[in-house]
């Protein structure tokens, strides 16, 4: 509550500084991690691990780039553009008002961006820790058999191509970026399906469950083609499906309520805000959305008349602040209300779910 929120105008609607402000700093974040997680995986050599050059799961040929069944490009394709298509028509299928579809959408796109910077960084990471060598690892090194010790292992000093890039790419093996990146963005595409279709209604509509599952079974061809172009083992392809579903699974969770809570429809969480945790039991707040049907996580927002009205009642000083609920609906209002009455909330906490006042020691 020390902190006082503000408020401004764009095309007639009042916006909130404060959860303004805390999106763009979201968004700055999560580009950041995404270009330096793909400098550090691309310019940072990695750990060059030993290998032997009689390992005959290293003697697989090398396939460029171009000729792999799913190049960077069409992987981006996938895992970028399909989403994006996603969230606009479960966005537009659902029945909201336009407010809340285009909230929706944004907030899928949050999702996606941090759920992506989140999981390349952590691969990129692990690539250069753990510097394994590819299965076309021998096919990019060109070994000088001069240089092979008679015994034990060798290291990246036996290698004569002078292609820098693409030796050291053969030491970053695991986890799997492609199969990384895909899961990812497959299992929020995935998730958000499910939650707009409500899947888990125990209807059994077979369509729809068709619609929930398709991103899974792209990403696994997408992961699988990454053995049979000889650039991963089945355990990289593991790791880096287990990587791209957790952080998916976390960001989406971090937006949108579960799939299994049906009455929500896939909707995303409200717009946060700042400065009104201490009315609901100090686990912050949101904005308003105009709503078609019932809204989401409605008693975490206090500027609809139903929670003013329970606010009204619930403290006698406050009481004497509120004439009309009706008036104080509005952001700009709304902020001008909470601001004025921050100073007899800044020790003490008011939970409104349960009218229960407790003290803060």
């Amino acid at each position: 509550m020390d902190i006082h929120d503000w408020s401004f105008s764009y095309m007639k609607h009042d916006i909130s500084g404060l959860s303004f402000l805390s999106y763009v700093v979201d968004w700055i974040v999560y580009v950041a991690i995404l270009t330096v997680a793909i400098l550090f995986g691309s310019v940072i050599p990695p750990w060059y691990h030993e290998f032997s050059t009689n390992d005959i799961s290293l003697m697989y040929s090398h396939v460029s780039e171009e000729d792999t069944v799913i190049p960077i490009n069409i992987l981006l394709v996938i895992t970028v553009v399909l989403p994006l298509l996603q969230f606009v028509l479960c966005a537009l299928y659902s029945p909201s008002s336009g407010t809340r579809r285009a909230w929706d959408i944004f907030a899928g796109l949050t999702c996606l961006c941090g759920s992506m910077a989140t999981q390349l960084m952590i691969t990129c990471v692990l690539k250069n820790i753990c510097g394994l060598p590819r299965p076309d690892l021998l096919s990019r090194c060109q070994a000088d058999i001069d240089l092979v010790p008679d015994e034990g292992l060798s290291t990246v000093a036996v290698c004569t191509n002078d292609n820098i890039f693409l030796l050291q790419e053969g030491f970053r093996s695991f986890p799997s970026g492609h199969s990384s990146t895909v899961f990812c963005g497959m299992v929020v595409t995935s998730l958000n399906i499910a939650g707009k279709f409500q899947v888990f209604d125990k209807r059994a509509m077979s369509t729809k469950i068709f619609l929930t599952i398709v991103p899974i079974i792209v990403a696994c061809f997408v992961a699988c083609t990454r053995i049979s172009d000889n650039r991963h083992f089945l355990r990289d392809v593991v790791g880096g499906a287990i990587i791209g579903s957790s952080a998916a699974v976390w960001f989406y969770s971090q937006c949108f309520p579960s799939v299994f809570h049906l009455e929500n429809a896939g909707r995303a969480y409200p717009p946060r805000r700042f400065g009104v945790a201490a009315f609901f039991n100090n686990v912050g707040g949101f904005w308003a959305l105009r709503e078609k049907i019932p809204g989401s996580f409605m008693d975490r927002i206090l500027n609809t008349r139903s929670t003013l009205e329970l606010l009204k009642n619930s403290d006698p000083i406050v009481n004497g602040e509120i004439d009309n609920p009706d008036e104080l609906v509005n952001i700009q209002s709304n902020i001008r209300f909470l601001n004025r009455i921050a100073p007899i909330f800044k020790n003490r906490t008011l939970n409104l779910n349960t009218k229960q006042e407790e003290t803060s020691v």
